[in-house]
């Protein structure tokens, strides 16, 4: 079996398992579906093997899809072994209330190639192939955006920006210089993926680090550009309780991989492999990718896939009956979070 159809079903297969659970207000429930989908399908592949680097946690924490667990021919020394990075459920409350901006996300790249990222805040940006040679973080955002501006003689850029109190300053400014601005709840994976398509310019915000792993992976797979930059939880929460512990944990994770608060760091930095490959599958999507649906026993999914600079955008039709008959695996899925 091909790998890439493999990593593809995954991520269809998880969204398929979710869709019991859209609108019923249980993050947990999504979530849950999600992992165990995606765990089935990958740890019994044959001729090759995943390193979870960026999962769900820690095994004391996260008995599936864990940091450093092994999936697929385990039992086979030849079998070649690749990192992965995975979010069963990238915007777990948009699937759980039911509207747009989830998707189930993988990325793979060459063994030892992805850096663990830790549970902290980070500030991305995501440009078109078109940017690719105009972006520089350290510059900040609304100077890369006027450089952006003046190569490509348009002020009317298109924005995806989460819409966050930490946002508000920058949602302004963008607009005072002509950027057209869309706002998310949720979802700068997908926004990302948007980009790609060609429906928006750039992606901005602070938002999870652990994403920024999926987003590099789709930005070198599409050919666009990603830059980031780790952001301290004080400068986010500076009141709440849990910031001082939270600090003395970024700063331990900081010190060991010698990486500094000011360090931009490249897609490349993220994931070290010009091969790296991305899929995706809508859960509630939106944007340029359709949700899932199902109807008369079948599920329609949507999904996309990214590698060696080619973006497929695929449309797949899940037979239940069919694929009960012809995959025992998928058969468990299908019996356990059946409609």
């Amino acid at each position: 079996m091909n790998r890439d159809i493999v990593l593809l079903r995954a991520v269809e297969v998880a969204a398929l398992a979710t869709h019991k659970y859209i609108g019923r207000k249980d993050k947990k429930l999504i979530d849950q579906a999600a992992v165990e989908a995606l765990e089935v399908i990958l740890k019994n592949e044959k001729d090759f093997k995943l390193k979870v680097v960026n999962g769900e946690g820690e095994l004391d924490e996260a008995p599936m899809l864990y940091s450093g667990q092994i999936l697929g021919d385990i039992e086979n020394p030849e079998a070649k072994i690749y990192d992965l990075s995975v979010d069963p459920v990238e915007g777990t409350y948009p699937a759980a209330y039911n509207f747009a901006g989830s998707v189930a996300a993988i990325a793979v790249s060459r063994l030892n190639t992805q850096l663990q990222l830790p549970e902290m805040y980070m500030e991305k940006l995501f440009v078109s192939d078109e940017f690719r040679e105009w972006i520089d973080l350290k510059k900040g955002i609304i100077n890369v955006i006027k450089d952006m501006q003046k190569f490509c003689q348009r002020k009317d850029l298109k924005c995806i920006i989460l819409d966050k109190p930490r946002h508000k300053e920058i949602i302004e400014e963008l607009s005072a210089i002509g950027v057209i601005v869309r706002m998310i709840q949720d979802g700068d994976v997908l926004a990302a993926i948007d980009v790609v398509n060609g429906a928006a310019d750039f992606v901005y915000g602070i938002g999870g680090a652990p994403e920024g792993s999926l987003m590099a992976s789709l930005a070198i797979a599409s050919g666009c550009k990603m830059q980031s930059r780790l952001v301290p939880y004080q400068e986010i929460w500076p009141n709440e309780k849990e910031t001082k512990l939270r600090m003395q944990t970024e700063n331990a994770w900081i010190e060991k991989h010698n990486i500094d608060f000011d360090t931009i760091l490249e897609d490349l930095d993220l994931i070290a492999d010009e091969r790296a490959r991305f899929f995706a599958a809508g859960i509630t999507a939106g944007g340029s990718l359709r949700p899932i649906d199902y109807k008369n026993g079948k599920f329609y999914v949507n999904a996309f896939m990214a590698s060696h600079g080619i973006a497929r955008n695929i449309k797949s039709v899940y037979d239940i009956k069919k694929v009960n008959a012809l995959k025992p695996g998928i058969k468990s899925i299908f019996d356990k979070y059946k409609r």
